[in-house]
């Protein structure tokens, strides 16, 4: 393993890679903290997405209530670098400008987020890093040592042996290990010394050490074994599968590769290693009196016998490994078992690791997925506010997890009416947010070719009723704005009522009377619309239940009442009121991992 160190960081930070070699070099770029609180006061962007927030998750952590959990993220295309603003609810700032959409970093850029400030550094004197070559032809875990042949897995050669003869009887460990008294043909068996166990252990050690699959350390590993074991004939790894619990064959060996040989597989054996976590040694399988009623071993011409298994960190059976002879003047011995345990253990560390490569491949491609979609849904999202004269709009939004079922829109109507949209799909996650994705569609559609906004909403309801998507609903509400009239229709599908704040802050609802049932329950509901009439000086905040249903450590809710009266306290500007509600929202919750998405929107006719 090769490690660079890129100095000057004010943390340094450590890359490590699995093979050494130089091949290029790749300037890394690195945000500094110069200001506010922070995880690190110093970090490289490696990744294609770094996102800045509120949240643990965060590439960078800024310590700040006013921050929001996911703020705003930097994306890495071809050595350029882009700034995004994640739909926060106090923005983010590029040398002071409040950016909208993507904006491309420069050197020295600094970037704010509320009190947080942050250079971009392009240039920095962070050492490159020296990546490894790649040699394309060379395929991982079969180039293992010369002179013996290793034989692909082929389960049609694996016999399984019967059990119906008696069941070896295993009472106990050292009966397990201790060779029966019989006599052996002669004492020219290999003995396994000291330094012919520090050997083998440092000979697995590099055989596995450069293995990151678990297809590729295994038959290294058999293919090592019978390097140190010249007596061996045949071997096999069976693997638990951590799905269905079952023992899989995962390598085979036979030496000089002959194909028509069958491996032997007693299940008797396995299961009871397996079990019980021991080894099991058979010098002479012909005289141990705990295989005498097997004649199967016999007929397929196995003489000796080692299995063991492979055990965790946890002492838990990850499998076994078992190795035969059927030499007649070769055995294994005790001495044998003991280096075969050893280099287990070290076989078992190797495949521990291989599997935590794989599992953080598979993470990283989850990760890779999940950012796309979290792309792909703020796209879904009004990039701008309505410019009605008259009227001032603000919105705000931010799902529990990277993407939600959260949804709100803008849409303009043929007629010079504009539609605002605000719902919430049951449950949240990627679920939720393919729900959301169609859902977007669906209601421009509807909304463009229909006579009135109830019309809208009860075909909107027929298609996701009659969708096939389970048990899932929506509750929706659709306010359609007339800025000629000042007239304003809604349409409620089991959404919480808006709230209406009059000009001498009198607080109300609308539409209760009309509302009827969420989306996707009845398909022929026919919904209602009710209107009122907008006045100057009124403000109105529709949202969702992550806002009234946040619940404390404490299992109490931030409740309508509170976000009420939030509204009737502010003087009626739009963003200050949605800053407020965020904020006490927040700080009610304090982070707790249970939040709903929340979204808000707000609509106010100036004086």
């Amino acid at each position: 393993m090769t490690i660079f160190i890129c100095a000057g960081y004010t943390q340094s930070c450590v890359f490590n890679f699995p093979t050494p070699g130089i091949r290029k070099f790749q300037s890394v770029a690195v945000l500094h903290v110069i200001r506010g609180q922070s995880s690190l006061p110093s970090i490289p962007i490696i990744r294609e997405c770094t996102v800045l927030g509120r949240h643990p998750d965060c590439e960078l952590v800024l310590d700040n209530i006013a921050i929001s959990r996911q703020h705003a993220q930097i994306l890495e295309s071809h050595g350029s670098y882009f700034l995004e603003d994640l739909r926060s609810r106090n923005g983010t700032f590029l040398n002071e400008v409040q950016i909208e959409g993507r904006s491309e970093l420069k050197d020295g850029d600094l970037i704010r987020i509320c009190d947080a400030t942050i250079k971009f550094d392009l240039n920095s004197s962070a050492s490159h890093i020296e990546l490894p070559p790649v040699d394309p032809t060379r395929k991982a875990g079969l180039d293992g040592p010369t002179g013996v042949e290793i034989d692909s897995v082929d389960e049609s050669r694996i016999f399984i042996l019967p059990d119906s003869f008696s069941e070896p009887d295993f009472e106990s460990s050292s009966t397990i290990r201790r060779r029966a008294e019989f006599p052996r043909p002669n004492d020219s068996r290999i003995i396994a010394q000291p330094e012919v166990k520090l050997r083998g252990i440092l000979e697995i050690a590099r055989a596995l050490g450069g293995q990151l699959e678990v297809d590729a350390v295994l038959p290294k590993l058999l293919s090592t074994l019978f390097n140190i074991f010249p007596v061996a004939d045949q071997g096999f790894v069976l693997l638990k599968d951590a799905d269905s619990d079952k023992l899989k064959v995962k390598a085979t060996q036979a030496r000089g590769g002959v194909k028509a040989d069958a491996v032997a597989v007693s299940m008797t054996v396995v299961r009871y290693v397996m079990k019980t976590g021991e080894s099991v040694l058979s010098e002479n399988i012909m005289d141990d009196t705990r295989f005498k009623s097997s004649t199967s071993l016999g007929r397929m011409g196995v003489r000796s016998m080692m299995c063991v298994p492979l055990l965790d960190e946890n002492e838990e059976s990850l499998g076994i490994i078992q190795i035969v002879s059927r030499s007649e003047n070769h055995s294994f011995d005790e001495n044998d078992l003991d280096l075969l345990e050893s280099l287990a253990m070290q076989a078992s560390l190797a495949i521990q690791n291989a599997r935590l490569h794989e599992e953080a491949l598979e993470r990283r491609a989850f990760e890779r997925d999940l950012e796309f979609a979290t792309q792909v849904q703020l796209g879904f999202l009004p990039k701008t506010r309505p410019k009605v004269p008259g009227y001032v709009f603000g919105d705000y939004y931010e799902a529990a997890l990277r993407v939600g079922g959260d949804y709100f829109d803008y849409i303009p109507l043929p007629d010079g009416r504009l539609a605002i949209t605000i719902a919430d799909v049951a449950g949240k996650g990627m679920p939720a947010a393919l729900l959301m994705a169609r859902l977007y569609s669906s209601t421009r559609l509807q909304l463009l070719t229909s006579n009135s906004p109830a019309q809208a909403i009860s075909r909107l309801n027929a298609e996701i009723a009659s969708s096939g998507l389970g048990h899932r609903f929506i509750t929706f509400l659709c306010m359609v704005l007339n800025p000629k009239t000042h007239e304003l229709s809604v349409v409620n599908a089991g959404h919480l009522p808006p709230v209406l704040r009059s000009r001498d802050g009198k607080i109300s609802s609308f539409g209760r009377e009309q509302a009827s049932l969420p989306l996707g329950i009845v398909p022929d509901l026919a919904y209602q619309e009710a209107a009122i009439q907008v006045t100057a000086g009124d403000t109105i905040i529709a949202f969702t239940d992550g806002a009234t249903e946040a619940m404390n450590a404490d299992k109490k809710i931030f409740g309508r009442s509170r976000l009420e009266s939030i509204v009737a306290a502010e003087n009626g500007d739009v963003d200050e009121t949605l800053q407020k509600i965020t904020t006490e929202v927040g700080e009610f919750i304090a982070d707790d991992a249970t939040r709903d998405d929340l979204c808000l929107i707000g609509i106010r006719r100036s004086e």
